[in-house]
């Protein structure tokens, strides 16, 4: 084994020239194979999260209008929520969480001396989950808080700066479109996101959808409903059942769409998958266009290689070495040069996605660092020196069958 190591490092070295040519092939491919595969899991990883932001499985429904045939607009029948349709989804085996919903765009929100328009919006206990509300300080709204229509508010993590500075908002109050609202929580900062960019969770004030029903919308409107299916999967049954429950206390057939719109968080998500999938199938198509030119370009190297080393051949042979030996010196060229070629370019390739990866920085909605994905860069280095190692069979082969007299001809 020694002697094998001494030879295959002496012939490398002797043909520098020819197999940095191939080394730098191999290293080339795994190091952009690496780069890429790495760049393509961030952004994968990154927008899929920037949409679940708003919510993993959230869905929201929001009523329309009935048209009638041969009548049109004129003898449309607008759709009417009410609050019970939160509870009534509730009690389905598809959905989790429901609440209603109630907003008001660019509300005035006052704190001592600071004033700022701000989005108000009307939920139920448990929307938290539904919008993936996480809490900073303090508490959420509870079920007695909506049940009394208390005046209470939870800000978002920029609402409570702009109103509180860096002071404790807890316990603080504040005035809602003049009427005076107690701090119980704060949010996570959820930063700026894809998703809802105009209508960032940061800057909410959130409050039961009692109070708003009663102060600022001062009637029984409900605007929307969002729902969080139990499963991502189960989140189109949800959305027909809904509809089934309202058109049933409405007075309509539920198979007419228009009755209420939809939005299925999931349909932007399948869209990304999509789109990721086709990516990834074009990049396996490049892997094995750069696994193929690799192995040509080592088998030609080596059957170059073969060629000038005929003499050597029959010499070694004319002292005793076996084919067997031969072909087995060959192939250690070979699998050298496949071997610190794919693990240096993979090398490299990480080098460089960790370096982007503590420069970039984190936190915006339209740049993703790359993630390293191990397994797939582990599949691509080891399928470019398993190549590059068969592609050496051949020459191998060839040297092997050199025969002593003809390779002794030529001197």
């Amino acid at each position: 084994m020694r002697e094998l190591v001494i030879d295959t490092w002496r012939s490398i070295v002797a043909h520098r020239v020819r197999f940095g040519l191939t080394s730098l092939g191999i290293a080339w491919g795994a190091f952009m194979l690496t780069f890429l595969s790495s760049n393509l899991e961030g952004f994968s990883r990154h927008f899929v999260a920037e949409f679940e932001e708003l919510g993993p499985r959230i869905v929201f429904m929001g009523p329309g209008s009935i048209l009638k045939d041969r009548v049109g607009d004129r003898g449309a029948r607008v759709v009417e929520l009410e609050a019970e349709d939160a509870d009534r989804a509730e009690q389905l085996v598809s959905v989790e969480e429901a609440s209603p919903e109630i907003g008001r765009w660019a509300l005035p929100v006052r704190q001592g001396r600071r004033s700022k328009l701000l989005r108000v919006s009307g939920l139920d206990a448990g929307s938290d989950i539904i919008r993936n509300f996480e809490m900073e300080r303090g508490r959420y709204l509870s079920p007695l808080d909506v049940a009394r229509g208390a005046r209470v508010a939870v800000l978002g993590a920029e609402a409570s700066e702009r109103l509180f500075g860096r002071r404790d908002p807890i316990g603080g109050t504040i005035l809602v479109d003049g009427l005076r609202y107690r701090v119980i929580g704060t949010l996570v900062a959820k930063g700026e996101q894809l998703m809802n960019s105009n209508d960032r969770d940061d800057l909410k004030v959130v409050i039961p959808y009692t109070t708003a029903q009663r102060w600022i919308a001062r009637n029984d409107e409900v605007q929307q409903l969002i729902l969080a299916p139990v499963t991502k999967e189960a989140s189109w049954e949800a959305i027909r059942r809904v509809r089934e429950i309202v058109a049933l206390r409405e007075g309509y057939d539920p198979s007419i769409e228009t009755a209420m719109w939809a939005f299925n968080i999931q349909e932007p998500l399948q869209m990304i998958e999509g789109m990721f999938l086709g990516i990834r199938i074009f990049m396996l198509g490049a892997g094995l266009v750069t696994l193929f030119v690799g192995a040509i370009g080592v088998m030609n190297i080596m059957l170059v290689v073969v060629g000038e080393r005929v003499q050597e051949i029959g010499v070694r042979k004319a002292v005793g070495a076996t084919s067997r030996e031969i072909f087995v010196q060959f192939l250690a060229e070979a699998t050298a040069v496949s071997a610190v070629s794919g693990v240096t370019g993979a090398a490299a390739g990480i080098a460089l996605v960790q370096g982007i990866s503590l420069l970039l920085p984190e936190g915006t909605a339209y740049q993703s660092p790359p993630v390293l994905d191990p397994i797939t860069t582990g599949a691509f280095t080891v399928a470019l020196i398993g190549v590059g190692i068969v592609a050496g069979v051949v020459p191998a082969i060839r040297a092997a069958q050199t025969l002593p007299a003809e390779a002794l001809r030529s001197f």
